[in-house]
């Protein structure tokens, strides 16, 4: 044991450089992600309000309740069907508007990319305050647009699957940026004498897509997957500036219950709860997405 301390010792000199430059990144991690979480996980045992100096040790009781909590079950359904809805949809059209930009030239190409990852830089509020407008039902946009072909308002905010439908919309806008830029970025790298030798062969170009390029976009296609997965599961600035999870909770998700029960309720215990069990969720998903991130994909 001395001897490897030695070692360590030996060689933390040596870089002592080094260690120096990324010690304020990971002194950054320490005091604001791990002690948070760790925080998080302990008060989660606690029945604490604002005042935790009074709180009272649970143990996994909460845990148990949140079993039979139908907020939570619905919260939780919530946040499942937005990541099955926003992320294929999200890597569907991020790869079709990709495969359509890549042939085009580099002024055409740096146009499309800044047009398309402009919503990601304003961000989910400042479009949240644009779709409310877009969806309201006495002079919203998408109302008069319907009504050009006869068809009867909608409360788009104020019916259970309309409610959804809106906030998979407004999330669409922005998250779709980043992805065609990886995209694009993947496709630049693929060899062109990989597409040519293809040409002389007789593919067109719909099967150079699929039997060239989406395999070789594989890493990429699995990190977007895996990013946009994590990004939906944290959704809740959409939901609080859109719907505020209504009506009746069918818009609610697991982070905008969290928002409601530590600041809205004063229930940081079961709040923290629930953000243990979203922390669970996010590390089950991630392990089975990276079971398919071979080696070779690196």
């Amino acid at each position: 044991m001395t001897s490897r301390f030695k070692v360590f010792a030996k060689e933390f000199r040596k870089g002592w450089s080094g260690y120096l430059f990324i010690a304020p990144g990971y002194i950054a991690f320490i005091a604001f992600m791990l002690i948070p979480i760790l925080f998080a996980i302990s008060l989660s045992f606690y029945k604490a309000s604002f005042n935790l100096d009074a709180r009272q040790f649970v143990g996994f009781a909460q845990y148990i309740q949140l079993g039979q909590d139908l907020v939570f079950i619905q919260a939780l359904q919530n946040t499942i069907n937005y990541t099955l809805v926003i992320v294929p949809s999200t890597v569907l059209i991020s790869l079709m508007v990709a495969l359509l930009v890549d042939p085009l030239g580099p002024r055409m190409q740096g146009f499309f990319r800044g047009a398309f990852y402009l919503p990601g830089v304003a961000g989910g509020v400042v479009l949240s305050v644009v779709y409310l407008w877009i969806f309201n039902p006495t002079y919203g946009l998408l109302n008069y647009v319907l009504g050009l072909f006869g068809i009867e308002p909608v409360l788009w905010l104020a019916t259970s699957p309309h409610s959804f439908q809106a906030v998979c919309a407004v999330v669409l806008t922005f998250t779709i940026g980043q992805p065609i830029i990886l995209f694009l970025a993947g496709l630049a790298g693929i060899s062109q004498d990989v597409l040519d030798a293809a040409t002389v062969d007789g593919a067109n170009d719909l099967q150079k897509a699929i039997y060239i390029r989406l395999p070789l976009l594989r890493p990429v296609i699995l990190f977007v997957v895996a990013t946009q997965t994590i990004q939906v599961f944290q959704l809740w600035e959409v939901i609080y500036m859109v719907t505020r999870g209504g009506p009746f909770n069918s818009s609610t998700s697991l982070v905008f219950l969290i928002y409601q029960t530590a600041f809205e309720n004063s229930n940081y215990g079961k709040a923290s709860a629930i953000g243990v069990v979203l922390m669970l969720i996010i590390m089950a998903f991630t392990l089975v997405q990276l079971k398919f991130w071979n080696k070779s994909d690196i």
